[in-house]
């Protein structure tokens, strides 16, 4: 540690962060990334090792360390990362049970730890790397920039040719987010909108991917048949697994050609899907909330450095059936662009104005799930051929965390459903992929179908 290193505040992105490893009591690896990537193409782990250490010094979010007291980071001038071990694995489960092992062993972050970095040799004779970071320092794109990086920097080192430009400076975004954090007026206009945005319709209603029986139980208790919102947030039970679901490449064509045609990303089409399933199986309310992660990286600098921007946003919006698929897709792109201007609004903030406005307690909620598009493309690391894998962390503080991305290898979509098992079943998320897919084939094939004829479609 370097004589007297300036101290930083969390930003409120990381503040969401640290807001579920409060609150998760006994299992800390919630809130870290464990990820990897397979390479088609053979590497020399000698020439890695060299370009770690230089991706250490232009990656300044891999130099950040945290100290309990205040809650409290800092840069370090220099890291030495020391010899990473390369694990040799002779068969394919070995290896998913080794790194899913270490998904799930936490990450000291206040005790000097930041990430674990390891490489390896997988069973059919290519090479990986695999890195389980600390959410405080890195977001999903943050790490989908520290592979990138680093295999540019291999290419170098390598070949003996010029370093690839250098990275965005996190610690001047850092500084960004905490003048925005102390700027009272950009945070009052922030509110307003989201304020505003949710009172111009009235409560929003509890959905869920496991059904409405939760919320009927509920009133029933409560004793009120009108009540709309009830407990999803349960930080004893939160043993998680992970499902993955690849989808087949004819029924990812509809839907990226569709995408493709119309200059739409996954996070405003996938989403209808999921939200027609959520609406099909929750007496048909035509209102959903999701929670969406947005990446918020905006200028050049941000785009091209490390560190936690992504934060949670509540995307509610009301979809009448007699929209057809197009004209929904729209509204949900309007919303979009209404609320990426307002994104830097922290989300544990918004928490308390939810609850201030529809009197909620600390558990009760009407959204019970996240979602987030990876927007990983053929040539994200660099040009290079890859296979990008996540690991299940074990345990998670929401119901349901879903993600989808493209699969570098096949072309189609991939599905990802981190779930609580105490609150959706497997059935539940089954359930979810099938109805996600009916609809999305049905609208994207056929964009003037009505959702209300999509509705009746699927299960």
């Amino acid at each position: 540690m370097s004589n007297s290193p300036k101290m930083y505040e969390f930003s409120p992105a990381q503040e969401m962060i640290y807001f579920m490893l409060k609150y998760s009591i006994f299992h800390k690896q919630v809130i870290q990334i464990p990820a990897s990537i397979v390479l088609k193409r053979k590497i020399d782990f000698d020439i890695m090792q060299k370009a770690l250490e230089k991706e250490v010094e232009r990656n300044d979010c891999m130099r950040l360390r945290f100290v309990k007291k205040g809650f409290k980071q800092y840069f370090e001038d220099s890291v030495k990362i020391g010899k990473v071990p390369v694990m040799n694995f002779k068969t394919q489960q070995e290896q998913e049970d080794f790194l899913t092992a270490d998904a799930q062993k936490p990450i000291r972050c206040f005790k000097g730890e930041t990430y674990r970095i390891f490489f390896f040799n997988t069973p059919d004779g290519r090479n990986g790397i695999y890195i389980n970071v600390i959410h405080l320092a890195m977001d999903a794109p943050a790490v989908f920039i520290f592979f990138a990086d680093l295999l540019a920097v291999y290419e170098a080192l390598e070949s003996g040719g010029e370093m690839p430009r250098p990275l965005g400076s996190y610690e001047e975004t850092l500084k960004k987010e905490l003048e925005y954090k102390h700027n009272a007026e950009k945070l009052q206009a922030d509110k307003d909108f989201f304020v505003n945005y949710f009172l111009k319709d009235g409560e929003p209603i509890w959905n869920g991917v496991m059904g409405a029986g939760p919320l009927d139980k509920a009133r029933i208790k409560k004793k009120n048949p009108e009540l709309r919102a009830c407990g999803s947030f349960d930080p004893i039970h939160d043993k998680a697994v992970l499902v993955k679901k690849p989808l087949s490449v004819e029924d990812s064509k509809v839907i990226l050609d569709y995408m493709e045609k119309n200059g739409l990303s996954g996070e405003c089409v996938v989403q209808l899907g999921m939200r027609l399933h959520v609406s099909k199986i929750n007496h048909r309310h035509d209102d959903t909330h999701f929670l969406v992660l947005s990446n918020r990286r905006k200028t050049v600098n941000d785009k091209r450095c490390g560190g936690t921007m992504a934060s949670a946003l509540p995307w509610r919006i009301i979809l009448p059936e007699e929209l057809t698929f197009n004209e929904a897709v729209a509204k949900l792109r309007e919303l979009q662009a209404q609320i990426m201007r307002h994104n830097n609004y922290p989300f544990i903030t918004w928490l308390e104005n939810e609850r201030e406005l529809f009197n909620y307690s600390m558990v009760d909620g009407t959204s019970t799930m996240m979602f987030s598009w990876f927007p990983l493309e053929d040539d994200t690391m660099n040009g290079w051929e890859y296979e990008f894998h996540s690991y299940s962390l074990g345990r998670y503080v929401m119901p349901l965390y879903t993600y989808t991305m493209k699969d570098s290898v096949t072309g189609g979509l991939r599905f990802a459903y981190l779930h609580r098992t105490d609150t959706i079943s497997d059935a539940d998320i089954d359930a979810l992929q099938e109805n996600t897919v009916k609809a999305l084939v049905l609208g994207c094939s056929n964009p003037d179908i009505t959702l209300k004829e999509i509705l009746d479609n699927i299960d």
